[in-house]
């Protein structure tokens, strides 16, 4: 059952935010943060709650009529220490557009003795060309109102950054948490486990979400807007990997869009400067439509020989053939492999086509709808301490769900040696079983970026351990592990355990459906290892 929280809950998770901030920050925070720390902090309890709860709310105009809160009583008295502390001004200037969205249409149209608009948009129109003129309207409709505006919004973002390391995350974490919905490994957080040392850090993420927030409108928007945004993002810092991965992330995003408007040249440029993928698959595209066939082989050849990642070599592979072929050049012919298929027809019975489908195949023994929970959740169980070991920068607040470097290729080679001794010491069935097992009921329900606890259970667990070979568990999670950004998905989705012994992996494919690059290159992988699998090719019978 979630827990009751207290009615100031709020003000004690905004608090603790910009102490754990101020306390491993403080010399990186300019003198502004620093002085919004000390005010805050030193107001009476109500005008601190009374921030927090116009911080939280949308926009940075209220009514004071409108802010009603119990736990604080004395809405005005609060406000007039904020606004003694330069955090909150009274009854600031207002543009029409400001004053209106603070009014219902009921309230525009009765204080302006109006006719009711067929909707608002018409009436904000007839408003803004009115001969009165704004100045008259507003003070017709504020007439009477004391509105607030909240200031140093734009401080608290600073603090927010520097905190989750991020700006997808709020204030909403802490409520979840202390709700019981959800829960965090309890991972140290030393002195030390900074996230930034410098403040040119701060001010280069800071700027980066300022460039997201206008993505939107960008993409939608001309090629020129495009690049001017690109031109305004912060540079790349080799130390920074955070921001490195943050920056070649959007900038495929743009140049991408930049391909579609058909600049293929400005997208080119972008490319070239990126190392993330699809950014090199991306050139080779562009320049084989644009006939620089060479110049695309050549990077084809790059990517076979240092390919970012298992997908990209690929990519590479299938993709240079093609090219090559329509000029007659020599290009070794890629091997794509052909699961064993079997057909099959099933009555309609309005579930999932995967679900339908382990019904059928339960009548030979046990069958379990596990896509990419199984092998996930295995490998996470068995290397949970080492996914949460205190790697300097990996943890640095407490609502991480993984190390801030999971997806970096770096992940791997700071652990090394813990994963090289975990996959050495479970070379026996029951060692690793033990540690599974153990984990799945002590962490059970813990944030873990591999393990889906829906997906998972004791019962499918255990099975899974004695039907399928240690070896095999050995070459699937070596294989995860050599990339887990692009290897945690495409796994199969059912797990056949027949009656007979042994047990199977199947892909189930509905009407229409058919094989993805990413489970391709699964169902591959277990014919060089000569792991049982197969594809379901289903059918529905006519009723």
């Amino acid at each position: 059952m979630p827990h009751q929280l207290p009615a100031d809950y709020y003000l004690d998770n905004f608090r603790q935010l910009l102490d754990f901030v101020a306390e491993r920050y403080w010399p990186l925070l300019n003198a502004r943060e620093q002085g919004f720390h000390r005010r805050l902090t030193g107001m009476p309890r109500e005008a601190q709650m009374l921030y927090v709860r116009l911080l939280s709310r949308r926009g940075e105009y209220f009514l004071q009529r409108k802010l009603t809160y119990p736990e604080i009583g004395n809405v005005p008295a609060a406000a007039d220490i904020l606004a003694c502390n330069q955090l909150l001004e009274r009854n600031p200037k207002l543009g029409l557009e400001q004053a209106c969205a603070l009014l219902t249409k009921a309230d525009i149209c009765h204080r302006l003795e109006l006719s009711p608009s067929p909707g608002r948009g018409v009436l904000l129109q007839g408003l803004d060309s009115d001969p009165r003129g704004h100045p008259t309207i507003i003070s017709r409709l504020l007439s009477g109102e004391v509105v607030y505006r909240v200031l140093d919004s734009d401080l608290f973002t600073t603090f927010k950054l520097c905190f989750f390391g991020n700006l997808r995350q709020d204030l909403t974490d802490f409520v979840l948490r202390d709700l019981g919905l959800f829960r965090y490994e309890n991972y140290p957080l030393e002195q030390r486990q900074l996230l930034f040392y410098q403040r040119a850090q701060i001010d280069q993420h800071l700027q980066y979400y300022r460039s997201v927030e206008q993505l939107d409108a960008v993409l939608q928007s001309d090629t020129a807007t495009i690049l001017t945004l690109w031109q305004e993002l912060p540079p790349m810092q080799a130390d920074d990997p955070v921001l490195n991965r943050r920056l070649q992330r959007l900038g495929n995003t743009l140049a991408r869009q930049l391909e579609r408007l058909g600049a293929a040249q400005q997208a080119l440029d972008i490319y070239r400067q990126l190392q993330q993928p699809p950014a090199r698959e991306r050139c080779a595209r562009i320049l084989a439509a644009r006939g620089d066939l060479a110049g695309s082989l050549q990077l084809c050849k790059a990517m076979i020989a240092a390919p970012a990642n298992e997908a990209e070599r690929h990519f590479a592979a299938e993709f240079g053939y093609r090219q090559a072929r329509k000029k007659g050049i020599d290009w070794p012919s890629p091997q794509r492999y052909q699961p064993p298929l079997q057909r099959l027809e099933l009555k309609a019975a309005g579930i999932r086509v995967e679900l339908a489908s382990a019904h059928h195949l339960a009548a030979d023994g046990d069958c379990h709808y596990v896509e990419n929970s199984l092998l996930n959740g295995m490998l996470g169980l068995l290397i949970w301490d080492i996914v949460f070991a205190p790697v300097r920068g990996a943890f640095f607040n407490p609502f991480q769900a993984a190390p801030s470097d999971f997806y970096d290729p770096g992940f791997i080679s700071r652990r090394g040696q813990l994963l090289q001794r975990r996959l050495s010491e479970t070379t026996n069935p029951g060692a690793m079983a033990k540690i599974v097992l153990a984990r799945f009921e002590s962490k059970y329900g813990i944030s873990n970026p591999l393990v889906n606890w829906s997906g998972l259970s004791e019962t499918l667990l255990r099975q899974a351990l004695e039907r399928i070979p240690l070896d095999h568990w050995q070459v699937m999670l070596r294989r995860l592990l050599s990339d887990l950004k692009q290897h945690r998905s495409g796994m199969p989705d059912l797990v056949h355990f027949p009656s007979e012994g042994g047990y199977e992996w199947i892909e189930v494919k509905g009407p229409g459906d058919r094989l993805q690059k990413n489970q391709r290159r699964w169902l591959a992988f277990f014919a060089t290892q000569s792991i049982p699998h197969r594809v379901l090719h289903v059918d529905w019978l006519a009723a």
